[in-house]
């Protein structure tokens, strides 16, 4: 009994204080999972208590995993460093969410004052965390390349800096925002980021799949388990009302309205309220899984692993990249060909994104759906409603005297080349 109380204090501990270090719910489930795999290879080896010997001789026991594309015997690696790192002292300076970037002392004033003006929109931590870094960067930039302060600023500076920098594709939008705060501020004369190009990038098709092939996936689930109860929820609810798998994966019964059928949860990736309808063929499938198979759990969290947490005995909440292989399982399992396009959750929200547009949905409306905040982030979708593309097409003019004679004779019988 002693042995196990001191795996799980070992584990509890450790893992509340990476929570208290900013570290994400995500990353927490990878750090649990590692430390639940050690403490199976100490009970297994006969290991009392932890020491950098036992760590050691898990990761030579896991190096199997060296191969996979998932980089997970690197990862174990740095769970076993940072546990050994904090049984040390009981601490260590690495935090997870802020990179600790110095800024030169010339131009950190200005860079206080620009991060409290971003404070002061109401933009998301992780955003201003975003602009910090850049802002520093290139601060750095400017010190190591003759600039050493703001008022040194220039075109031929600013630019330098876009010509050095390997990121080109986000500097135009943050330099814009940087830049507009320094003029406004009286910081620096002129707004040098309109010499900037801004740098477009081909974008990838989303992979979408047609209601036809969404039927089949459905279909082919086996809803007479307890497994199949809870995938079939998952799915609708990505091929349905395109959730995320994030959202998915954090959805509470709070969240949830059967008798109002709304579903209403803020984000995981945008930290805005969405609400959506619940659909009859959802709201069954969700009280379908629980009420005849998550069991009466403790957890707030709807979707639930099938296997219990060493510690507790219960069966936690479902990662995101749970839910994702969920998906990709049943994709695989319905026996349609995917070829190269991609088979996931976000596969399935891509798909109703699509078909949304096809049937002459409005733009906004389907923004609204999918909860994007950018007016602009749903236009590719428009690459796939051929119908109305179709109808924009252009009548090919009939070819003037020179041309239709070299069309007709060619190059000899022409009158001009």
């Amino acid at each position: 009994m002693e042995y196990i109380d001191y795996w799980r204090k070992l584990n509890d501990n450790f893992i509340e204080f990476l929570a208290d270090k900013g570290y994400t719910h995500d990353i927490l489930r990878h750090y649990r999972g590692t430390i639940n795999l050690l403490i199976r290879f100490a009970n297994a080896r006969g290991y009392s208590v932890y020491s950098k010997e036992a760590g050691l001789e898990f990761l030579k026991s896991e190096e199997r995993l060296m191969y996979l594309k998932q980089a997970g015997y690197k990862r174990q690696r740095l769970i076993i460093r940072r546990l050994d790192e904090y049984l040390d002292n009981g601490n260590y300076s690495y935090t997870y969410l802020r990179a600790n970037y110095e800024c030169p002392e010339a131009f950190k004033e200005v860079l206080g004052r620009f991060i409290q003006s971003l404070e002061s929109e109401n933009l998301k931590s992780c955003t201003i965390e975003k602009y910090r870094i850049f802002t520093i960067k290139l601060c750095k930039d400017f010190a190591n390349n003759g600039t050493e302060s703001w008022s040194a600023v220039n075109a031929r500076a600013l630019s330098g800096a876009f010509s050095r920098i390997s990121s080109k594709d986000q500097f135009a939008k943050n330099v814009r925002k940087l830049f507009g705060f320094l003029v406004k501020e009286n910081i620096v004369k002129y707004n040098y980021s309109g010499i900037i190009p801004s740098m477009h990038y081909w974008k990838r098709i989303p992979s979408v799949y047609s209601e036809s092939e969404i039927s089949v996936i459905l279909s082919s689930v086996n809803r007479s388990n307890e497994v199949g109860k809870r995938d079939y929820a998952i799915l609708l609810l990505a091929a349905r009302l395109g959730m995320r798998s994030s959202d998915i994966s954090y959805l509470r019964f709070e969240n949830i309205d059967f008798n109002k059928s709304i579903i209403e949860f803020i984000q995981q990736k945008t930290g805005v309220i969405n609400q959506l309808t619940l659909l009859p063929e959802i709201a069954e499938a969700l009280q379908d899984y629980i009420n005849n198979a998550r069991g009466d759990s403790v957890e707030p969290y709807i979707f639930l692993t099938c296997r219990k947490s060493l510690q507790t005995s219960i069966h936690p909440q479902m990662s995101s990249a749970a839910v994702s292989r969920v998906a990709a399982k049943h994709f695989r399992q319905s026996g349609i060909e995917f070829g190269d396009r991609h088979h996931g959750a976000h596969a399935l929200r891509m798909s109703l994104a699509s078909g949304l547009v096809a049937e002459n949905v409005p733009y906004e409306v389907v923004r609204t759906i999918l909860g994007h905040e950018d007016r602009d982030a749903i236009t590719h979708y428009v690459k796939f409603d051929t119908e109305r593309l179709r109808s924009c097409a252009l009548d090919v003019p009939m070819p003037g005297d020179s041309l239709a004679e070299y069309l007709v004779h060619g190059k000899e019988g022409a009158k001009y080349v």
